[in-house]
């Protein structure tokens, strides 16, 4: 599989995790903070997977990145159920594989495109 296509892999796996978190709510009892935090996490995670598939850099990826960060440690700042907290705990690992995973392939794409160019 080339790195460009691999890439957008990622990033239609991040826009679904991102959709998943922010989808959490609707099935779980949560409010307040932690139900706009969730909202807001989810919703860059998901925009961030939405805007590498249409700019091949690495910035979005490194949002992403942040994002996941954010929601692991915010699973233990606000005061969720235990379903929701492992929810949050799992998306983020998730979504910070799939930043890794995404910046790594955009920086070899970036790389070769490079190396054909000079």
């Amino acid at each position: 599989m080339d790195s460009t296509t691999q890439s957008r892999y990622a990033s239609v796996l991040t826009v679904l995790v991102g959709a998943w978190v922010m989808l959490v709510p609707a099935f779980t009892e949560v409010s307040g903070n932690a139900l706009a935090n969730i909202l807001i996490v989810g919703g860059v995670i998901a925009l961030a997977g939405i805007v590498q598939l249409v700019w091949e850099n690495a910035i979005p990826s490194w949002v992403n990145g942040a994002a996941a960060v954010w929601l692991l440690l915010s699973a233990f700042t606000f005061d969720v159920s235990n379903t929701v907290a492992w929810n949050m705990i799992i998306a983020a690992i998730v979504a910070f594989g799939l930043a890794l995973w995404d910046g790594v392939e955009v920086n070899e794409s970036y790389r070769i495109h490079h190396q054909q160019t000079s």
